[in-house]
């Protein structure tokens, strides 16, 4: 899965069906139509191959203890050219694990579910996970802001963890590499991120080459937000899922019959593109079948329903 249908190849199949060349006007028209369609069709699946990402480390806003949850909308999201980016803002979450997926088997999974401003965690104990390279120390007693070349995803404040700071003694260095509760967080115009907090120390020199700060993190699989314009003008996406080729195609032939007063023929159209869609739904959950994104219960039951089935 994971092709793709050109745009300008879509508005042919359209004018196919359509037997006629649409005109600038209509053009607009039809633009509008196949966005319409391609929301509906990105609104029934989950899993859709192009807007699935799995096991990524997110942030964990934990300003508030009672209530973790991670942001849908990331605070770096609009900079496409900081090194962390995500891979999108989060329309849908599926897993929630403690340590990625990808490395160790059945790794401890959280509750989780929907909620105001983000994926909320019920249960959740903070495990600091991501990782950032520390580039300034800066401040005096008892204010201290140590920074990161990149933009932290999704913080705000709560809690961050450092190590690796060297002074002239080591039990400031004890004071220093622990958790600490932040007093402010500071994006910087050159992607980089300030992080203040308040340590009553007076080190004679310190020393952060080897430094390290992490933040709360999840590893959270979900359907990123459907956030493109399909189309040919300027900031359009060229590019439509081929999953999605069919319906968009059928359906929008459908919406021009029943603008133009063929309604039954629009509803046989519109019976068209539901099956097509269909089609692409039934062979989206046969090959997620035995992936690990979806939720899988395994009973005597149906084990014993399969090996009958078998002999």
């Amino acid at each position: 899965m994971s092709q793709t249908e050109t745009y300008a190849n879509l508005v042919s199949t359209i004018e196919a069906l359509h037997g006629a060349t649409f005109i600038d006007i209509e053009k607009t028209r039809i633009r509008l139509l196949v966005n319409s369609r391609a929301r509906a069709a990105y609104r029934e699946s989950d899993v859709w191959d192009q807007f699935l990402v799995a096991g990524e480390d997110r942030v964990v806003n934990d300003v508030d203890s009672s209530r973790l949850y991670v942001p849908f909308v990331g605070t770096s999201s609009a900079h496409a050219t900081q090194a962390n980016i995500k891979a999108g803002d989060i329309d849908t979450a599926l897993r929630a694990h403690e340590v990625t997926p990808y490395a160790i088997n059945s790794p401890r999974e959280y509750e989780m579910f929907m909620g105001r401003d983000g994926v909320e965690l019920p249960g959740y104990k903070v495990v600091y996970g991501h990782e950032n390279d520390a580039t300034l120390w800066q401040g005096s007693s008892p204010n201290w802001t140590i920074r990161v070349a990149e933009t932290v995803d999704g913080i705000i404040g709560g809690t961050v963890e450092l190590s690796g700071i060297v002074t002239d003694s080591t039990a400031i260095d004890a004071s220093l590499n622990t958790t600490h509760t932040l007093t402010n967080v500071r994006y910087g115009t050159d992607g980089s991120t300030d992080f203040s907090f308040s340590a009553a120390v007076s080190p004679s020199s310190v020393t952060v080459s080897a430094a390290k700060v992490k933040v709360p993190t999840v590893y959270l699989s979900y359907k990123k937000r459907l956030d493109v314009t399909y189309g040919d003008q300027t900031g359009d996406t060229t590019t439509i899922p081929m999953e999605w080729r069919d319906y968009i195609s059928l359906g929008v032939f459908a919406d021009t019959l029943a603008s133009d007063g063929f309604i039954e023929k629009s509803f046989a159209m519109e019976s068209r593109a539901n099956k097509a869609l269909q089609r692409e739904l039934e062979r989206l959950d046969r090959n997620r079948a035995n992936q690990f994104v979806n939720h899988r219960v395994r009973t005597h039951g149906s084990s014993q329903a399969r090996q009958s089935a078998q002999l």
